[in-house]
């Protein structure tokens, strides 16, 4: 299990030595004929698009060996036609298993003028130890390889075999992608004997799908004739084809693709319920494991020997884990198979499914009822309750005290109280695992805006000369929070001063920095404090005979670049909800300045998003400014597009208006 962003490392780099056949290419004018045209299209017909799929084909078989054991092979053939940005689609990345076998790769370019130029064994490389994120080592393998030749209009096709060691776990026909597609093609091939029932001589094995998104259609069933009179090799086929299917444009912050692009889920047929899947997991890979020693208890009692409560108990335990350096090995069975909890607390480090087993076996030394959580965060998909089947990347703990409280906990989420969780984690359903092996799905909560809240209060004293004195308190609470103090783990005063900068480097490049302080990182259950002093030699501007103050430097205009377009299709998908407060208490020099301009209330609402300005003057040269921006509802629907460009095209107006002041006469 890992989680988002994608790193390589390399532990061996060599050239792939594979067969290469030119037998598995398609007959071109064959496809034409199956697709009822006389010609491929141009770019004319997808003005849109860099390039067009012809013919994607998956064809899955499964064999039984004369040991009777199940061997399963999928053949991919995949052919395309380059239309612009032709880069883009002149190399291909296959990711293997360690488990898996790639055989029958080939490549070939075919030219406008019909030159077929072909891939040698040589140009294939293959890169050993491709991981992911913090993962440290693994016996995943990527093969590379690049197109020869490529110009527009050209067509490239590649095929190869895979053979798979776990068939149906996790496995998902994409129907549809970035690039249109002509003809998209999923054939399963299976010995008849798995599908005859066990009391009729056959092993009752079957399976199911789900599709998303698009129309469910009912494969096509026949029954191929084969040379082998052998029972174990009498073959029954499942096929579904689509053609003419549009590509998938994503809009910029949107939800999951996976809630709007067409795919099938496949899953064993024995998973009716989601306690099958959990039986699966939790009695084989992760029961066995939980192994509380001595070492554990130990370590648990040391940690919780001054605690008076279980809430504090659970505190202690979970801020200890969470501070344990996040890496993932996954070698074998270890993508699914978490570390013993000695051996976590041995190494002091660990995945999540690693740091989840840690900290239950923690919990329950100490008598708290703690459960591992499977969860597919909100950034890679969606988990359908209705169709039980392995869809995971993430593994967290739901934690219970007597007094019936329940807690929610990531052990990766350094500086993350409890009761708060990444948002990636929050609103999503999720596994929970039971220690009889049976399980629910749940939704975990999500936070609400009041809960994320970034509190920026500010005085600032007009000099009578050019340079003015502010002192700035930044207030943060929840997700806002977590981010703080990991940004500032390990950072030298040099960096911080630099930071202080930053955050007013668009209106005061000549700040100067003249003090900091910061509460303690490791005070997760308070809001996070950042104070700082800064010296401003412009925040006066003279225009004339007006002076403008440029008095904040934190404007809520944000990056909003994705609203320029005419038009949405998906809805709109903030990180999480959250406030933004502002307070300016201002000080003027009435002997130097009048105030000749305040601008006016401004009150602003519309779908899930608040806006108000206030300014307050109390006649003595003290002015309050009062600002609030929320995003009240992480989800926006995809028709109030045109409101929110709206509202923040006159928030943005509202938000940079300032106040006029005249110099004493």
């Amino acid at each position: 299990m890992k989680r988002s962003l994608i790193g390589i490392f390399t532990l061996a780099i060599s050239f792939i030595s594979l067969s290469c056949s030119s037998t598995a290419y398609f007959n071109l004018d064959d496809l034409k004929t199956e697709l009822n045209i006389k010609d491929f299209p141009d770019q004319s017909a997808y003005p849109n698009a860099d390039a067009l799929v012809l013919s994607e084909v998956h064809d899955v078989k499964c064999f039984i060996d004369e040991d009777y054991s199940i061997r399963t092979t999928e053949s991919v053939t995949i052919i395309k036609k380059l239309f612009r940005n032709i880069e883009d689609n002149s190399t291909v990345e296959i990711g293997w298993e360690a488990d898996d076998i790639l055989t029958d790769l080939s490549a070939r370019t075919i030219k406008p003028d019909g030159t077929v130029i072909e891939l040698k064994k040589g140009d294939f490389y293959t890169i050993s130890g491709s991981a992911n994120d913090n993962e440290l080592y693994s016996e995943r393998k990527l093969t590379r390889f690049t197109f020869p030749a490529i110009e527009k209009n050209c067509i490239v096709e590649y095929h190869y075999i895979m053979q798979e060691a776990y068939p149906f776990i996790q496995d998902r026909w994409e129907i549809q992608g970035r690039l249109p597609k002509l003809r998209n093609a999923y054939k399963l091939t299976v010995p008849k004997l798995l599908l005859t029932p066990e009391g009729q001589g056959g092993a009752g094995w079957s399976w199911v799908y789900r599709m998303f998104n698009c129309e469910v259609v009912k494969p096509a069933v026949s029954s191929p004739l084969t040379a082998s009179s052998a029972i174990k090799d009498q073959m029954v086929s499942f096929q579904w084809v689509r053609t003419n299917i549009p590509a998938f444009v994503p809009d910029p912050v949107m939800p999951s693709y996976d809630r709007f692009i067409q795919y099938v889920k496949f899953a064993p047929s024995d998973w009716k319920t989601w306690n099958d899947v959990s039986k699966w997991y939790y009695a084989d890979m992760f029961r066995p494991q939980l192994v509380i020693t001595d070492a554990v208890r130990n370590k648990a009692k040391s940690l919780t020997d001054s605690c008076t409560s279980e809430r504090q108990m659970l505190e202690r335990l979970t801020a200890y884990v969470q501070k344990m350096r996040y890496v993932e090995i996954s070698l074998g069975d270890g993508g699914y198979i978490p570390a013993q909890p000695e051996k976590v607390l041995d190494r002091q480090y660990g995945d999540c499914k690693d740091k989840s087993m840690l900290l239950i076996s923690l919990l329950k030394s100490e008598g708290i009822s703690a459960k591992p959580v499977l969860v597919l965060t909100s950034d890679e998909g969606v988990i359908e309750p209705k169709f039980p089947s392995w869809n995971f990347n993430h593994m967290i703990v739901k934690a219970a005290t007597k007094d019936g409280k329940n807690y929610w906990i990531d052990p990766t989420a350094d500086r993350c109280p409890i009761g708060v969780i990444p948002s990636a984690d929050e609103g999503v359903n999720a596994l929970v695992l039971n220690d009889d092996s049976t399980s629910r799905i749940e939704t975990i909560p999500s936070s609400k805006y009041t809960d994320n809240v970034d509190d920026i209060s500010m005085t600032v004293n007009i000099g009578s000369g050019l340079e003015s004195n502010f002192d700035i308190e930044m207030k943060s609470t929840g997700q806002t929070a977590m981010g703080d103090r990991e940004f500032l783990e390990d950072k030298t005063h040099d960096d911080v001063i630099k930071f202080c900068k930053s955050l007013v480097a668009d209106d005061y490049l000549n700040a100067n920095v003249v003090d900091y302080s910061y509460s303690s990182l490791d005070s997760v259950d308070s809001a996070f404090t950042f104070n700082f002093k800064l010296i401003v030699p412009n925040a006066i501007e003279k225009q004339g005979d007006l002076i403008f103050l440029n008095i904040d430097p934190f404007k809520l205009t944000g990056d909003w670049s994705w609203l320029a377009r005419d038009k949405r299709t998906y809805d709109i998908e903030f990180l999480y909800p959250k406030t933004i407060t502002k307070t300016i208490e201002l000080n003027i020099p009435l002997n130097k300045y009048d105030i000749r301009n305040i601008p006016p209330y401004s009150y602003l609402t519309t779908d899930g998003l608040y806006y108000m300005k206030n300014y307050e003057n109390d006649g003595n040269g003290h002015l309050k400014v009062t600002e609030t921006f929320s995003i009240r509802s992480k989800d926006i629907s995809a028709a109030s597009f045109n409101k929110v460009k709206n509202f923040i095209e006159a928030m943005r107006t509202k938000a940079v208006e300032k106040i006029v002041l005249t110099a004493k006469q």
